[in-house]
């Protein structure tokens, strides 16, 4: 009898609130997807960057001639911040989705763009890589190229 109360209970829980989900805390973390299946995560900040959609694109291409890959972007960020990537994703045929319910933040650190698959990947670095800052070359002054060893 105890049995059949808690099965009433999960069926009426089920319907209220929707199925019980795995690592919620995870899944607002990476806009409604986990972890193990992310192929590519880039942060708000990361995502303002303007060398950034150069740097993602031939990730793009890569996953889009993969089949169970999708683009989520943060629907919270500016279209202007967004609509490149979608363009992008339209042109190669990558699904994508605009996410913004309770996992999409504003916050620097939080989630800009995933590339997600339908089934756990669990890639050990899913960050982009960090550009090396190119160090700005020294012009030289009026007094050296004057002046200066020929």
């Amino acid at each position: 009898m105890a049995d059949d109360q808690n099965q009433m209970q999960d069926h009426l829980n089920s319907a209220l609130y929707g199925p019980p989900q795995t690592k919620p805390d995870e899944r607002r973390h990476y806009l409604g997807s986990l972890r193990e299946r992310t192929a590519l995560f880039v942060d708000n900040q990361t995502l303002r960057e303007p060398t950034t959609l150069a740097q993602v694109q031939p990730l793009l291409k890569q996953y889009a001639a993969q089949a169970n890959f999708k683009l989520l972007l943060n629907g919270k960020l500016p279209a202007e911040l967004t609509a490149p990537y979608m363009t992008e994703a339209t042109q190669l045929g990558l699904p994508f989705t605009l996410v913004s319910d309770e996992t999409a933040q504003p916050e620097e650190t939080a989630c800009g763009l995933l590339i997600t698959s339908d089934e756990a990947i669990d890639h050990a670095d899913i960050f982009l890589p960090k550009q090396a800052a190119q160090a700005p070359k020294d012009k030289p002054s009026l007094f050296d190229r004057l002046f200066g060893e020929h």
